[in-house]
């Protein structure tokens, strides 16, 4: 199907602006749209392993790349990579993991060396992803190619997270640029002590396309009937005291805590967050664009990813694993942050949304202009990355 810009034209000004239309949301030929514009631009983290295959080894992304010539295969959007740490130097870099002469898988497993031999014909490529020598190719004329060497994708960190970015879709924004306002909220946070915390269930499909479940998580209207009270996120929150702070790449939205004992410290937030009334930051929620989640609570971070699967507009790949900086915070968790009941109450809503869009003649709605600020610029920002910036 062919879309036109005009059909998903999300206005600046949130007085007339209208939602992205029920076609984004469920249909095949949308999401193969956006999976060709708006994915390929951003950056998009790298699955912890341990989330994908509980049974895995159960160190972090930065611990199984550390060595030289240590490499990692994992999955994104349905596309099959790897990591590789160079031999020569200490560069981290992520290459597709297919053979450029027939295509077959090059990493099964994590592994070392200082060079890659396919296991089908025994093409061989060093650690910077360069071709090196196939049996049966000497001689050829204009060989090798450019397209003989693995395609390469950027890669950055910040404290353990590893994210990749296609490079093939052009110039984007670094990511120290995008993660400029979140870094200096967290700061003061001992970030690098950070403790990987296994769970069941850390990566799941579950109902609802993936900009449903990015919409509601930026929300805060629809906290007061999801998540009311008594005994819901709206009695843990001084719902007063939301905020929702936007910006080009990424939106913050903080609340203060009904109890102080649910709050930050307020020695590990900036002076902004300080009130004189002696409340106390709940949670810093950061929402990176497109699809990620960084949910900072006093116990730690729960990392949110809401990644789409191909061909399946209607089903979102759910990864949720926490790191923890405080053990006793982190084990009252779901008593003064509702971890569970928050998402299993969340995640129930866009399974009702999804049965919804069966409707074939919904309309496109407007927005709170009060309320709803988070939402708008979430639309905007979709509109914006899949029609203007082709």
């Amino acid at each position: 199907m062919a879309y036109t810009a005009s059909d998903f034209a999300v206005a600046d000004d949130i007085r007339v602006a209208e939602t992205l239309p029920a076609a984004a949301f469920r249909e095949r030929d949308f999401l193969a749209l956006e999976l060709a514009t708006l994915f390929p631009r951003s950056w998009q983290l790298v699955p912890d392993a341990a989330s994908v295959d509980p049974g895995s080894d159960p160190r972090s992304i930065a611990e199984l790349c550390s060595a030289r010539g240590a490499r990692l295969p994992f999955s994104l959007l349905g596309r099959p990579l790897f990591l590789q740490r160079g031999w020569d130097d200490a560069a981290l870099r992520c290459f597709s993991n297919a053979c450029t002469h027939a295509w077959y898988p090059l990493v099964a497993g994590p592994s070392r060396g200082p060079t890659l031999v396919c296991g089908q014909h025994g093409r061989k490529f060093d650690c910077a992803g360069r071709f090196v020598a196939h049996a049966g190719f000497s001689g050829l004329p204009d060989f090798p190619r450019d397209c003989d060497h693995l395609r390469e994708f950027e890669v950055a960190s910040w404290h353990q997270l590893t994210f990749v970015r296609d490079p093939s879709a052009g110039a984007g924004p670094a990511l120290d640029d995008i993660l400029t306002e979140l870094a200096a909220s967290t700061s003061a946070l001992p970030l690098a002590t950070l403790r990987r915390s296994r769970a069941v269930a850390e990566s799941r499909e579950v109902a609802g396309n993936w900009k449903q479940h990015v919409w509601n998580y930026m929300d805060r209207y629809h906290v007061g009937f999801i998540h009311r009270a008594p005994g819901g996120l709206a009695d843990a929150c001084d719902m007063s005291s939301y905020q929702t702070e936007l910006s080009d790449h990424a939106a913050l939205q903080w609340v203060y805590a009904r109890r102080p004992e649910d709050g930050f410290d307020p020695a590990l937030l900036p002076e902004r967050f300080r009130d004189p009334a002696g409340r106390r930051v709940f949670a810093l929620w950061w929402l990176l664009f497109p699809n990620l989640a960084l949910n900072f609570y006093p116990w730690g971070l729960s990392i949110n990813v809401f990644e789409p699967i191909p061909e399946r507009p209607d089903t979102t790949l759910f990864r949720w694993y926490h790191l923890i900086l405080d053990d006793s915070l982190h084990a009252r968790r779901e008593d003064s942050w509702l971890i569970s009941q928050v998402d299993a109450e969340d995640l129930d809503a866009m399974a009702q949304v999804r049965r919804s869009l069966r409707e074939p003649h919904l309309p496109r709605g407007r927005f709170a202009a009060l309320e709803e600020t988070g939402p708008h610029w979430f639309h905007r920002q979709i509109y914006r990355a899949v029609f203007e910036s082709t």
